[in-house]
């Protein structure tokens, strides 16, 4: 049987498309190769007729306007807080699914997972979703002032509801989280900073494969998030507040309470033993001062667990290939950061669902995975380990995982009014690291893109964290979902940035440059074009040796497990 690769049918087109019989000539050895895959006549025939205006690159003038990719993010953001398992979360997974229907020829599939889920009990003061502002009260006891009612910034997510009745001792503060033991906090609510930590920024260029020009000035600065901090080291503190028999926990930003108000970190997944609130510079000052001479607070939180089944979505559009190049996102999330993912694979996956089946020498799988405000239960874990089989079997590629696209850069600076900071846009993008495993076609896809679309503040890394030659890969982190990839040893692109405004919902829509936005999404889809039709075997690279070194029992990736439950003191 005679089987035509397809970038030889685009060779050939183009060395005889000014011939009048060039037409016929594709079509007919386009229509033969097809039926040789096991193809049906009228597909390709399809091809036949299409193939010889393939594109190479984007179109940008048929993509998604940056107000159209606006207006899919404010679709996402509209439905409130998307906790994990939610209805607001789970409106966001059907209207997504709703939105692929009407794409011509996806198909769709669910995944369930049952998780212990946790979501504060009131109701968001525009009635979409839940609030985690409302979900927590602190209480002041002083002998001088009596009770005073203090303004939080919210409940810590995963913190103990207090079903009955508020939880109360007396007031400590630890400028070191670390000396938390049962000796000092049993029984007491404990007080801890959000501290400020960095990286600095020439160990990250230093990881990079590339970096675009703008981030030379940046050099011997320091990258500075809160997500750095609020996420599993603070899932650590409260879990050994638990285990110290701690009657509270109080998180204080050095920022006013306004802008982190409704913050959601920790997102392990982590159900913690202890109730726990967050608040701004001027309550935490308040507080820490009581500690000092003795004073007593209660805290109480608004909150339920119980159990319920969430869902991966799965959206498949056929290609000429079985091989699939997967795309990757999280559902939940609460801001219009976390996670606008979901609107630029929707772009992205509408421009696709246009292109002739010639133009898409492999099935393009978009994995809209749940869990990721869960990650005790993480979906696109589940997902990256049943695409682990499947590449075994030939059937996987690539995959590109796709999270908060066109942030803007949002620093802390002196406050204006009062002690502590306060955020301000720099009028800068937001650093993003664009994540490449050991692939040199995979790579250089990527810069080429990156240069192509002029992308700013754009560093291409190895990995996060700190590599190990003797593991297989050596980096086990790509920042976030795309480490599930990664880890499993699936040639990985991943993209990710972590600005102020991830978990902080207060910022809005003012939080995603939305041009910017449309850049990284035609980026995205430049990468993937120039690599669609690229041998297997040419993309897989060093990631072929690596799977081989694991088959040979070389220390893996462990992939980090977060328990659902955290300890609890014991006797």
């Amino acid at each position: 049987m005679l089987k035509v690769e397809l970038n030889s049918l685009i060779s050939l087109n183009e060395k005889i498309k000014m011939k009048s019989h060039a037409h016929h000539l594709i079509k007919t050895l386009a229509a033969v190769s097809i039926i040789a895959a096991g193809t049906t006549p009228a597909l390709a025939e399809e091809v036949g007729v299409t193939q010889a205006v393939c594109q190479q690159s984007i179109d940008p003038a048929l993509f998604s306007s940056a107000e159209h990719l606006r207006e899919l993010t404010a679709t996402v953001a509209g439905f409130g807080l998307r906790s994990t398992g939610s209805e607001a979360h789970e409106d966001n997974i059907s209207w997504i699914a709703r939105e692929f229907s009407k794409l011509p020829g996806f198909t769709t599939k669910e995944d369930f997972i049952d998780i212990q889920r946790w979501q504060p009990s009131p109701v968001a003061d525009n009635g979409k979703g839940r609030s985690l502002e409302r979900a927590a009260r602190v209480t002041l006891s002083t002998t001088q002032d009596g009770n005073i009612e203090i303004a939080v910034a919210g409940a810590v997510p995963y913190a103990l509801p207090t079903v009955e009745k508020a939880s109360t001792g007396e007031l400590v503060y630890f400028k070191d989280p670390s000396e938390i033991t049962k000796e000092r906090a049993s029984g007491k609510i404990v007080i801890v900073d959000v501290p400020d930590p960095g990286i600095p920024n020439a160990v990250l260029l230093a990881l990079s494969r590339y970096f675009t020009d703008d981030l030379w000035s940046s050099t011997f600065e320091s990258y500075k998030r809160p997500a750095m901090w609020t996420g599993t080291p603070l899932a650590k503190i409260l879990t050994d507040a638990g285990i110290a028999g701690a009657a509270g926990v109080i998180v204080a930003f050095d920022l006013p309470r306004a802008q982190v108000a409704g913050y959601f970190d920790p997102h392990d997944g982590t159900h913690f033993t202890v109730p726990a609130a967050y608040v701004g510079v001027d309550e935490g000052l308040m507080l820490k001062a009581a500690a000092a001479n003795g004073g007593k607070a209660s805290i109480s939180i608004d909150a339920v667990r119980d159990e319920a089944r969430t869902r991966n979505l799965i959206a498949t559009l056929p290609g000429l290939s079985k091989e699939k190049i997967i795309f990757s996102t999280n559902t939940d999330g609460n801001t219009w950061v976390q996670e606008n993912g979901n609107a630029g694979l929707m772009a992205l996956a509408e421009y696709f669902s246009r292109l002739p089946v010639a133009c898409r020498p492999r099935t393009l799988e978009f994995a809209f995975g749940s869990a990721h405000l869960h990650m005790s239960r993480e979906g696109t874990q589940l997902y990256a380990n049943e695409m682990n089989r499947d590449y075994d079997r030939g059937e996987v590629v690539f995959a590109f995982a796709v999270e908060h696209l066109g942030t803007r850069e949002i620093l802390p600076v002196e406050r204006s009014n009062g002690p502590g900071k306060e955020l301000k846009f720099t009028g800068e993008g937001e650093v993003m690291g664009w994540f490449v495993g050991p692939s040199d076609a995979l790579i250089q896809a990527s810069i080429n893109a990156i240069q192509k679309h002029s992308l700013d503040k754009v560093m291409v890394l190895r990995g996060e964290g700190i590599p190990n030659p003797m593991r297989s890969p050596s980096f086990c982190s790509f920042g976030g979902l795309g480490g599930s990839f990664h880890g499993n040893l699936i040639p990985t692109i991943a993209i990710i940035s972590g600005p102020w405004s991830l978990w902080a919902p207060s910022f809005g829509e003012q939080a995603v440059d939305f041009e910017r936005m449309r850049n990284q999404l035609l980026s995205i889809g430049d990468a993937t074009l120039e690599l669609a039709a690229k041998p297997a075997s040419e993309i897989a690279g060093d990631y072929t040796a690596e799977r081989q070194r694991r088959a040979d029992g070389a220390k893996t990736c462990a992939m980090k497990t977060r328990p659902e439950q955290a300890p609890a003191s014991s006797p």
